[in-house]
């Protein structure tokens, strides 16, 4: 069970959607609610948590990026008091990518949105999903900007390829799995090779979720085109509410210059999608 779920706050569009969906797990689980607001300015400037003095220079730089984060949280306390969930507020001195990261340390899973083109700046190399992923402690999942209502997930598409990081999304991902009524598990192979290798791992990958009561089905498909595209087309295939899958298996230089599962995942999601590196 998730005991403590971290979630990001701020003035987004769709912080609100955000926060509702990480209020749903946190009632499923009943775990404890972590509203992260960040000032925006790095934790090098303020070491010590904010604080600046009214009526300086600083104060007329800083204050109106300390007010929007309060404001994010009064946003969070109204949005959380509509359900019956333990939480807590964090108003943390720092920017959302390293201050997400550090508080990710002490939370089962973090809860943000996908990167909306309409909010976010496309010359950035790095996104904020991107840098969590790869940085954070935690797996982390990841709300489309399509704002889904907070239903129950009923449906799971894990996505395995034998590797480290997908073996690490399903650990991380077992509390959403054992809660499902329906988990499938696909495999996409490009070689024959590839085909009995998955078929060697079944077994021993069955036993281990049966193990956390979860007996899913199991499905070994041709990889085809882009793998991303491809398991999102089997997601909604199957019907599923979320998916699992393992990110930037290989080099993220190379799906950064490349393109790859992971990218095409995290942009073209509609669906809630649960990643880990």
């Amino acid at each position: 069970m998730f005991k403590t779920i971290l979630v990001h706050v701020d003035l987004s569009v769709h912080a609100p959607a955000r926060i509702r969906f990480a209020c749903a797990l946190a009632q499923a689980h009943n775990a404890c609610l972590v509203g992260a607001a960040m000032v925006g300015v790095s934790r090098a400037v303020f070491p010590n948590g904010y604080d600046c003095k009214p009526g300086t220079l600083a104060a007329s730089c800083f204050e109106p990026l300390a007010n929007n984060a309060k404001r994010a949280l009064e946003n969070f306390e109204a949005i959380v008091g509509e359900w019956n969930i333990p939480y807590e507020e964090r108003f943390v001195s720092d920017e959302a990518d390293n201050g997400l990261t550090r508080h990710a340390r002490f939370a089962d899973l973090v809860v943000i949105s996908q990167d909306d083109p309409e909010e976010s700046m496309p010359d950035m190399a790095v996104q904020l999903p991107e840098y969590l992923i790869m940085n954070g402690a935690r797996p982390v999942l990841l709300v489309p900007r399509t704002d889904p209502k907070p239903d129950r997930i009923s449906s799971v598409l894990l996505a395995w390829d034998g590797s480290k990081e997908a073996s690490y999304a399903m650990s991380g991902a077992l509390p959403l799995l054992r809660g499902a009524s329906e988990v499938n598990v696909v495999a996409l192979a490009a070689r024959d090779e590839e085909v009995q290798e998955f078929r060697d791992q079944q077994p021993a990958l069955l036993d281990f979720l049966r193990r956390h009561e979860i007996s899913p089905g199991f499905h070994i498909r041709d990889l085809r085109g882009d793998t991303g595209r491809q398991l999102l087309d089997l997601a909604a295939e199957l019907n599923a509410g979320l998916l699992v899958m393992g990110c930037y298996g290989h080099s993220r230089m190379r799906e950064l210059y490349m393109g790859g599962a992971s990218r095409t995942v995290l942009a073209d999601t509609t669906i809630p999608v649960l990643l880990a590196h």
